[in-house]
């Protein structure tokens, strides 16, 4: 019986394995016996498997490697990618041997966990289905399409990643010298996905009569629609390439209908069968484990196990993290938040206050950033209920908090330096979504209950994209709308029609969806990172300018980007300071003058009026004309998606880990661009 349940622990512990996904060895015959025989042991086994794909919230969130956010410590998990030293080697994780941080970012380099799952979801189908077992009929039939979904939902995760996959559908005992550790080509994946997906279909009970957290007919909905409108983007259906192959599929218009019908099917289980439907509050999908918008989630209890989560939220400890933070949000994601009117910053008629920056703009940005002076509320270790201001800036005697918008003096602070956040912070903000106010947090303790998998809001941008690749622009408007009326959001409707509507399609994905493992996927499949993705790390520091002597009144600054020929971002506007200055990125200029795009006209945005000296090496996603940065020159920004081959710029695709191609001797083909 001892050997059974450490068997058993092993099987549903589901270590990483250093060796590699194509070193495994077969399971005890007596764990299967044992597993496959009984309802209960055999949902034990299946609960492991669920956390296949880890969630993405971490401390080292994969936010801080797009435009979203900065992570300070993140040399090792999201820096090197984030300045383009990303390589076949760099991206191996320190568990398999390689640099790359074990518990940050695991969400992105998923190859060898990915494949581990997957020889375990083939050993289940292969004696389930295949060899019978004493389970019962209901049992047997929801484990199944568990374990097709799963694997489904590895498969689409891996070519989102690294397009056409090695396909392996059975266990590797069986496989024998049929197995050919070779990729597939891409459409030959998502074919495999599709039937995996219809089997789970057939399988899966109904969401009423499913417990919560584990799947049901509506994830298969909802992951059809996420992976066709994968399979129908520019970088995976690109008609100047027509030709399929590994790295991309064969051009087809058929795959933008899928991605509508796909996505028209889980819409109207919200629209027409009322299953779903956007919380009330933009907050609600995460602070609620019942929210109607939650399709599927990963459901949490407050644990000391977690660090990693906790982290991500440093800024908003009771106690100032001692001087760690985690996530910044940077310049160019607020420069994205539209005005409460519907307009951005730069545009004619916003109402845009340089001297308010933060004032007027949509409420999603309230939900999701804190930023100088904002209050916030949080719950100490005592469980005391607080309201407090974000000390991002110096303080000085004899004022009120009340006193901050009318150039008085500010309070002294006496807490000691590794506790004030403004002597630490490197970019001026932090993050709050996924913060709960109610729930004590420490740099060791979650108090999150949720990661939405799958909510409406994806859905419904996800039928926008779909609409107006298939020339439905009516209905991509209508899509845009229900997310952007939202009851606690009501941003003005969407008009816009053509080349103008796609800049808004974009735009509400990056702002609905920010700091939700979005952003580095769409630039990437929409074929715009080489744009977006060398916009500098730009923060902003909250200052104070003192006129004269220390008796004088002293102003405080904020800096964020600005426009050119307009008044600095100043609260003291008659100076000519200037304290942020360009950056550099191996020995050359960081390009800081970007001409943005928006509806049909040209904006320039001057980042060095922001700081950009937050991170030792700048941001850089390589361009094929050159292998460095250039020394000058501007940067224009547009969302309109690029006509390049995968292979002209190598990091549109993940690299494939070198360890991986190195065991099957070069079977396995690399990545276009990468150095083997």
């Amino acid at each position: 019986m001892k050997k059974l349940l450490y068997i058993l622990a092993v099987a549903c512990l589901m270590s990483a394995c250093n060796s590699g996904f194509l070193d495994k060895k077969p399971l005890d015959k007596l764990s299967e016996e044992a597993v496959f025989n009984s309802d209960a042991l055999a949902e034990a086994f299946m609960n492991a498997i669920y956390t296949v794909l880890p969630d993405p919230f971490t401390e080292g969130n994969i936010g801080c490697i797009t435009d979203e956010g900065f992570f300070r410590y993140g040399g090792t998990s999201t820096r090197y990618i984030a300045d383009g030293r990303l390589d076949a080697s760099s991206i191996i994780d320190q568990n398999e041997g390689g640099p790359a941080h074990p518990t940050r970012t695991t969400y992105l380099n998923i190859w060898n966990r990915a494949y581990e799952y997957i020889y375990r979801l083939n050993y289940f189908i292969r004696y389930v289905d295949e060899k019978g077992s004493a389970m019962s009929d209901a049992g047997k039939k929801r484990l199944l399409g568990e374990a097709y979904f799963l694997r489904a939902w590895a498969y689409t995760n891996l070519i989102e990643r690294y397009g056409g996959v090695v396909l392996v559908d059975k266990p590797f005992d069986d496989l024998g010298s049929a197995f050919t550790d070779t990729r597939a080509n891409f459409d030959d994946c998502v074919t495999f996905i599709n039937e995996d997906l219809d089997k789970a279909y057939e399988l899966l009970p109904t969401k009423t009569a499913t417990e919560l957290g584990r799947v049901h007919q509506d994830c298969v909905l909802a992951l059809r629609c996420r992976m066709t409108l994968i399979v129908a983007s520019p970088l995976f259906n690109d008609p100047n390439h027509p030709e399929g192959g590994i790295f991309h599929g064969a051009y087809s218009t058929d795959k933008y209908e899928n991605a509508w019908k796909a996505a028209k099917a889980i819409c109207n289980r919200a629209d027409v069968d009322g299953a779903y439907a956007l919380d009330d509050t933009y907050d609600g999908f995460w602070e609620d484990i019942n929210s109607p918008e939650i399709i599927w989630g990963k459901f949490f209890v407050q644990s000391s196990e977690q660090p990693h989560k906790a982290q991500l939220l440093y800024s908003l400890m009771d106690f100032g993290a001692g001087g760690w933070e985690s996530f910044n949000p940077t310049q160019a994601m607020w420069l994205d938040y539209e005005m409460k009117n519907g307009t951005k910053i730069f545009e004619e008629g916003s109402g845009y206050d340089p001297k308010h920056p933060f004032k007027g703009r949509d409420p999603r940005f309230d939900h999701c950033v804190i930023y100088p002076t904002k209050i916030y509320k949080w719950t100490d270790k005592d469980g005391g209920f607080n309201e407090d201001v974000l000390n991002l800036y110096l303080l000085y005697e004899n004022a009120q908090l009340s006193d901050l918008d009318k150039g008085k003096p500010e309070l002294v602070t006496s807490k000691k330096a590794s506790d004030q956040i403004h002597l630490t912070n490197t970019g001026g903000s932090g993050l709050t979504k996924w913060y709960l106010p109610d729930k004590y947090i420490s740099d060791s303790m979650i108090g999150n209950v949720v990661w939405p998998w799958f909510r409406m809001g994806e859905m419904y941008l996800n039928a926008a994209e779909a609409a107006y690749y298939c020339h439905k622009e009516d209905s991509c408007k209508l899509y845009l709308n229900k997310v952007r009326s939202r009851p606690d959001v009501m941003m003005p409707d969407i008009t816009d029609s053509g080349e103008n509507l796609w800049d808004r399609v974009v735009n509400e994905r990056r702002i609905e969806l920010a700091y939700e493992a979005f952003r580095y996927f769409d630039t990437r499949r929409l074929k715009i990172a080489t744009m977006w993705e060398n916009v500098p790390f730009a923060g902003m520091r909250t200052m104070l300018l003192q006129k004269g002597s220390k008796s004088d009144t002293v102003y405080r600054c904020v800096q964020p980007a600005s426009m050119v020929n307009k008044n600095r971002n100043y609260y003291w506007e008659n100076t000519d300071e200037r304290v942020a200055y360009i950056g550099s990125n191996n020995g050359n200029d960081v390009t800081y003058i970007v001409n943005y795009k928006w509806l049909g006209k040209t904006y320039t945005v001057d980042y060095g009026e922001a700081v950009l000296n937050i991170s030792p090496t700048q941001k850089w996603f390589p361009d094929k004309n050159y292998s460095i940065r250039p020394k000058s020159g501007e940067l224009t920004c547009t969302n309109t998606p690029g006509t390049e081959d995968a292979g002209d710029y190598p990091n549109y695709l993940m690299p494939i880990p070198q360890t991986e191609i190195n065991k099957t001797e070069h079977r396995i083909v690399q990545n276009p661009g990468y150095r083997e």
